[in-house]
């Protein structure tokens, strides 16, 4: 699993879903909308990699990296979504495009965006 989307994508999802509930490869499937062994494919090697591990009771679990990599991963897709429905696009349009730009995008224009969301948002 070497493709930064997918693996950021899978991280920010177990993330998310850690903060309502035990997460199970199952609740993965469910809100990625792929199989399980695709994602049992999947979780084997995001823990070959380090960023998550399964317990006893096939609980996931992200590890430091891997929670890192989530909380920078979700906080994009926050900032992005926020400053596109601020600039009136609507919130399907917005998360959609937010996912797909919280991985293209350059740690520096991305700081420069977040920037901009904030004064454009804390304007309003």
């Amino acid at each position: 699993m070497k493709q930064k989307k997918s693996v950021e994508d899978y991280l920010k999802t177990i993330y998310t879903l850690t903060k309502r509930k035990a997460v199970h490869g199952s609740d993965i499937a469910g809100e990625l909308g792929v199989s399980r062994p695709t994602v049992s494919v999947a979780l084997k090697a995001l823990a070959e990699e380090g960023y998550v591990f399964v317990d006893g009771t096939y609980e996931v679990h992200l590890t430091e990296k891997g929670r890192l990599i989530a909380e920078d991963t979700y906080e994009r897709h926050n900032t992005f979504c926020r400053l596109l429905t601020g600039l009136g696009v609507d919130k399907k349009t917005a998360a959609a495009d937010a996912c797909e730009m919280e991985h293209a995008v350059s740690r520096e224009s991305y700081e420069a965006l977040k920037i901009l969301a904030e004064e454009t948002l804390n304007d309003k």
